[in-house]
């Protein structure tokens, strides 16, 4: 292990925190129609919670290193419990609140996880013997504890969090990614995302898939911007009215939904004045779709490729030759190699490929 001390919520939020406390973290927007009534945190209330809960979850009598289980709604609860996990010491592993109950205990049997967090309309029955469960009122309990002093004191390469894969072609497999991955993702920030603290980023999807944990949180809050998360009716026609009301300047969805927004939407370059470009990942962003969003809302869409192993590495971005139909070029320092399907282990020079 490193010997390096590092800690991902404490570089997620309690730098931001300890210089600009009353800057807003996130704004969770349950009814597009109604953003006065957003729930808004600043960076200060968010490390408070969070340390909170990290409080909170040692006097349970869970231990630094200790694997915890998420099965929460896409709220804030799961945001704050996912970091707050961390300053603990420990990892959380949020799962999607769509799997049956069978797929969601399957999952809490294979981390080997110490508790599980759940909402009574989540509930996992049949949890192994000796896992905890940490229901609304242990929730409660947690967010009003004593804060912690400090962050837990991890190394760099130690875990940090547990995302599981798809499972598209066998069973799930948990990814583990040590609180290092904060600095690892640095290059997308300008080889993608063109993100700084000055943005306000609205990601469409659910916090347990490792696009938007990554691109909705983890990249916004490193970089002191703000975060949006919309969590009522998933209408198509929300969005433009979310990222009008929230003033977001960078929107991340996957292909399928730019779809159906240029079929359902009323979509014109005057409707969305504070975007400035959108963010693709998760499916393939066809040249079609793309061509189609650029002349509907005169703003690019810039797409990148990953996996839940290794988060993005190819990508678009602004000041760049976007090529249609591909995902762009590596990111800064990444060493990509194609390797030949001989069965040799030698990689293909980039200019035969």
């Amino acid at each position: 292990m490193s010997a390096d001390p590092f800690n991902l919520a404490q570089h997620c939020v309690g730098r931001t925190a300890a210089t600009s406390p009353d800057k807003t973290a996130l704004i969770i927007v349950s009814d597009a129609d109604r953003p006065e009534t957003a729930e808004r945190w600043t960076y200060a209330v968010l490390e408070r919670t969070i340390l909170s809960i990290a409080a909170g979850l040692l006097a349970e009598g869970l231990q630094p290193g200790d694997r915890i289980i998420l099965r929460l709604p896409n709220t804030s609860d799961c945001a704050l419990m996912f970091f707050g996990t961390i300053a603990a010491g420990m990892v959380p592993i949020p799962i999607s609140a769509q799997l049956t109950a069978a797929e969601a205990r399957m999952l809490v049997a294979d981390s080997a996880a110490a508790a599980v967090a759940q909402i009574a309309a989540l509930a996992i029955p049949g949890l192994p013997a000796g896992c905890r469960v940490l229901d609304e009122a242990a929730l409660a309990r947690l967010k009003s504890a004593i804060p912690l002093a400090a962050y837990a004191e991890t190394m760099a390469d130690e875990p940090a969090y547990m995302i599981y894969t798809s499972g598209t072609t066998s069973r799930p497999k948990g990814v583990i990614h040590a609180h290092h991955v904060a600095l690892g993702r640095v290059p997308m920030y300008s080889d993608w995302l063109g993100l700084s603290e000055a943005d306000t980023m609205l990601h469409a999807g659910a916090f347990n898939w490792s696009y938007t944990l990554g691109v909705g949180l983890l990249d916004p809050w490193a970089c002191g911007a703000t975060a949006v998360l919309y969590n009522g009716p998933k209408q198509v026609e929300v969005w433009p009215k979310v990222i009008t009301a929230v003033g977001a300047t960078l929107f991340a969805a996957v292909p399928a939904l730019f779809r159906q927004m240029l079929k359902y939407c009323q979509l014109t370059p005057e409707g969305l004045p504070t975007l400035r470009h959108a963010l693709a990942a998760g499916e393939p962003l066809s040249p079609a779709l793309l061509s189609a969003w650029q002349e509907a809302t005169g703003k690019p869409i810039y797409e990148a490729f990953g996996m839940s192993e290794i988060s993005t590495f190819v990508s678009n971005h602004a000041g760049m030759a976007v090529r249609h139909g591909s995902p762009g070029k590596p990111q800064t320092g990444r060493p990509v190699a194609v390797l030949s399907l001989d069965g040799s282990t030698n990689p293909v020079p980039v200019g035969q490929i």
